[in-house]
């Protein structure tokens, strides 16, 4: 059975895992082989840890099947970027992840939809993930014209999405 429901503090070892194999499988051919053989869960377990020791209302989604996390989204108030002018929104999605084992089956909106609502936002995306680009149109993101690289990930190009708050957005 697939559901989304907000994770507790027990699902952070399942969730490290989901989010290093995520990113192999989402940034493949984006960033090295060598940068994602890297990730470990380990390496997330403590992100994890304090994500789900307490998190705010609202802020934290994932997707399951059969009681097994799939998949995340996560939303922050949006933080400052140094050298990009802030957008509309206050709200940001930092991250929205589903196995690509579960792509296709309405996961990756419900999770959007629980996280967000039909809310303002914005998003940064690796601008080489046309899957993820296209997805994000769907539920009514579009570019900006901000952009930005992340030195620490192989310099990864990346653009920001927003969204007006809308009421018809359904996906």
């Amino acid at each position: 059975m697939l559901s989304i429901r907000p994770p507790t503090a027990a699902d952070a070892g399942r969730l490290a895992e989901v989010h290093v194999r995520c990113w192999q499988e989402a940034y493949h051919g984006i960033l090295s082989d060598g940068f994602l053989a890297a990730l470990e869960p380990a390496g997330r377990l403590p992100l994890w840890t304090q994500l789900l020791a307490d998190p705010p209302a609202g802020s934290l989604w994932a997707a399951y099947d059969g009681g097994t996390a799939v998949g995340f989204a996560g939303v922050r108030p949006v933080p400052s970027t140094a050298g990009v002018e802030p957008p509309a929104a206050d709200r940001e999605l930092w991250g929205l992840y589903l196995l690509a084992s579960h792509h296709g089956l309405g996961l990756g909106g419900r999770l959007l939809r629980a996280a967000l609502g039909t809310d303002a936002a914005s998003l940064w995306v690796a601008s080489e993930n046309t899957r993820a680009i296209g997805f994000y149109r769907h539920f009514g993101f579009r570019a900006d014209g901000a952009a930005d690289l992340v030195p620490e990930w192989e310099n990864l190009a990346e653009m920001r999405m927003v969204r007006p708050g809308q009421a018809g957005i359904s996906g």
